[in-house]
């Protein structure tokens, strides 16, 4: 953005002395807009910095969208927030090390009314855009990029990251920014360029994005300030069906002429969306309500919005529920029906209540298909259709009949890798690194499909972290041995598995496991256990989804099972195994 570098620098200094005061949220909510268009803020310092205070403000100041400014691209493609907040390195995240409540912050800013997370890339200073230059042309795009693995690994850091600004004002480069842009969209980010001039190398832009992967580029924000002041959305603008959000600064515009001035694009071309720069210039002064509620006033339909968890966490043979919220605006007061998406297999739903709050009863059978399913909830009125998406996570049931025999880990435990909620320690945990199960949302013991599974004590070692161990079976004849565990600093690819018989022949298999927070569903590999948060070795809880995999193979039932020798690799944890008649 142009001219506006001091805002952030003077917010760490005006703020430097607050105190952060966070508690996490297990499930968080988003909404969904009878508008098509969104209501955005900037902001820096403040969405990182003692941020607790002002994500309860943007959280339910009426903005639908946050974006964050400004993410640095570095020559080796690291990623960093204003020179000051490191958030990639070499492919990982590592925003944590800095600012480990970042990645909650944003989600439960969708508690309230904000619908889209939003990075934005650059700004006035030379560099950024440069860098993507040169990385695109050097490296390409693919999986084995550094940008490629940055965002992704941003993305698998931060669900709730919906999109990437581009705030080139420097570059200009058509092939690398269109690559850029595409790759981006295979990531599952949107991508909203973010102009001031040069209106006809957006449009190109825009037009060969689309034409490559249609609808990455859902929307453009044109600043009309600054550098941009005199922009007018409804003049030199078009960017046929993607809508152009325009932004005001409150350093020029107070909500009275904002929402006059929103008003008049409205009345001339339509526009259904806008945004504000800067937050940093108003926080918590009660502004960010007053700028939000001005671009709502002038860009409003009557209609209703859907809010509700994020997550529902439902084990097999159990219930679990969620509440639907409808919060009506602009005089809407319609009759609102819901329905839902396709469930998986053994799961059914019922939808009880009327007017505002309606909840939604979910039921899983004993042998309901184990994993992550978006679902969606659609609302109707009359011609006005809204949805609001939530992952369903189906587990193991939590309890101790089923069938299977049950094999010893206790000798081999090395790790202490389970440990009850509030609990401090300095074993490393299961990582190495201090994080472990939460034992109260693990249980001692699971049914997988009808199929017991037992875990070792909690707070006393009981994983196996592996090391080329030869573990004994109970002799038997048996179909199957299914083993309960995880990759942990990454996924493990590749990884084998030897079962041997009394006879002496033996069986590999060869496996990729999947890191508890990556689920990659490889073949042959099962969600068995999602979790909401995994515990810290400080006694927090780090409030997103970790997983325990379950994985079955195949044995000769014609023979007598002795031992297993697990991978040599540290990385690779069991926790539990079966064995199957």
């Amino acid at each position: 953005m142009q001219s506006t570098i001091f805002s952030q620098r003077s917010f760490v200094i005006r703020y430097l002395a607050q105190f952060l005061s966070f508690a996490s949220l297990a499930l968080f909510t988003t909404a969904a807009s009878a508008q098509s268009g969104f209501t955005g803020i900037f902001g820096g310092g403040p969405l990182y910095i003692n941020a607790a205070n002002n994500i309860a403000e943007l959280e339910n100041s009426g903005f639908t969208e946050v974006i964050v400014w400004s993410v640095e691209v570095k020559s080796n493609g690291d990623l960093n927030l204003n020179g000051e907040f490191p958030l990639t390195s070499n492919g990982a995240y590592i925003g944590d090390q800095t600012h480990p409540d970042f990645a909650a912050n944003m989600a439960l800013l969708k508690q309230g009314t904000v619908q889209r997370i939003t990075f934005s890339i650059g700004s006035s200073n030379f560099g950024d855009w440069q860098d993507v230059k040169a990385l695109v042309n050097a490296q390409g795009t693919g999986p084995d990029s550094i940008l490629y693995k940055d965002f992704a690994a941003l993305k698998a850091a931060i669900p709730s990251l919906d999109a990437i600004d581009f705030d080139d004002e420097n570059s200009f480069d058509t092939a690398t920014t269109v690559a850029f842009g595409v790759m981006l969209g295979h990531l599952g980010y949107k991508v909203n360029p973010d102009p001031f001039d040069n209106n006809s190398y957006w449009q190109n832009v825009v037009t060969q994005i689309n034409s490559r992967l249609p609808g990455t580029v859902d929307g453009v924000h044109l600043q009309a300030y600054a550098g941009g002041s005199g922009n007018n959305p409804c003049v030199g603008w078009d960017f046929g069906d993607v809508p152009v959000w325009p932004g005001l600064w409150d350093l020029n515009d107070t909500p009275s002429q904002v929402q006059g001035i929103m008003s008049g694009w409205v009345a001339q071309c339509g526009i259904t969306g806008g945004f504000m720069w800067l937050y940093d210039d108003f926080v918590g002064n009660g502004l960010a309500a007053q700028y939000a509620a001005a671009i709502n006033n002038a860009i409003a339909t009557s209609g209703f919005t859907l809010s509700g968890p994020s997550n529902v966490f439902l084990n097999q043979n159990s219930t679990a529920s969620a509440t639907i919220t409808i919060t009506p605006f602009g005089g809407f007061n319609g009759m609102v029906d819901l329905s839902l998406s396709r469930l998986p297999k053994g799961v059914k739903a019922s939808i009880q209540g009327q007017a505002g709050r309606r909840k939604i009863q979910l039921k899983a059978t004993p042998s309901a298909t184990t994993g992550f399913t978006t679902i969606t909830v659609t609302g109707t009125s009359g011609d006005i259709t809204q949805t609001f998406p939530f992952t369903l996570a189906v587990s193991a049931a939590v309890g101790t009949a089923g069938n299977g025999s049950q094999v010893d880990l206790s000798l081999q435990f090395n790790l202490n890798g389970i440990y009850t909620d509030g609990s401090t320690y300095t074993t490393g945990g299961l990582d190495g690194a201090g994080y472990s199960y939460s034992a109260n949302l693990l249980s001692p013991a699971r049914v997988l499909s009808n199929t017991l599974f037992t875990f070792g004590p909690a707070n006393q070692l009981d994983a196996i972290g592996c090391t080329g161990q030869s573990v004994a079976l109970p002799q038997g004849q048996y179909s199957a041995l299914m083993l309960m565990g995880t990759a942990i600093q990454g996924n493990q690819t590749s990884q084998t598995f030897t079962v041997h018989y009394t006879d002496g022949t033996s069986t590999p298999f060869v496996q990729n496991l999947s890191d508890w927070f990556t689920p990659q569903r490889y073949p042959g590999e099962a969600e068995a256990v999602a979790m909401a948060y995994r515990n810290s070795s400080n006694g927090t809880e780090d409030n997103r989804t970790f997983n325990l995999y379950n994985y079955r193979f195949a044995l000769d039932a014609a023979k007598t099972v002795q031992s297993i020798n697990l991978p040599n690799n540290s990385k690779v944890v069991v926790l539990a195994a079966t064995l199957l008649p």
